[in-house]
């Protein structure tokens, strides 16, 4: 931590690897919220009863 504290290059690499991460993340967790969602909708209509009703 000292030498990224200390030494302007070495911090640079280590933030750029920081945001790499975080918009890696990001875009992970976006995709398991679509997948989620997709899923979601999937089981609501197999859970449809006839006539529109859904399942308790």
């Amino acid at each position: 931590m000292d030498r990224i504290a200390s030494d302007p290059e070495t911090r640079a690499l280590f933030r750029a690897e920081l945001d790499r991460a975080i918009a890696e993340l990001s875009s992970d967790e976006a995709e398991s919220a679509a997948f989620t969602e997709a899923a979601t909708e999937a089981l609501q209509v197999v859970f449809r009863l006839p006539g529109g009703e859904h399942a308790a």
